[in-house]
């Protein structure tokens, strides 16, 4: 199965974020990253994608902040 790695680009760089990411749905001011493990969700708030690059199962999200 191929599921997304997500990175979080910030001014310190890139990093991982979460791996075996199935879902990432819009809320309110952020994005819910839906998890292949079943104990949790990931919120990430105040993000804009940067990148999504289907060929690597890669999504970049930039801080707005």
């Amino acid at each position: 199965m191929c599921l997304l790695k997500v990175y979080l680009d910030d001014c310190g760089g890139r990093k991982l974020i979460a791996t075996d990411v199935a879902l990432i749905v819009r809320e309110d001011d952020g994005f819910r990253l839906k998890l292949l493990d079943p104990s949790g969700d990931i919120l990430l708030r105040k993000v804009t994608p940067q990148i999504l690059d289907a060929l690597n199962s890669l999504i970049v999200f930039k801080s707005s902040e």
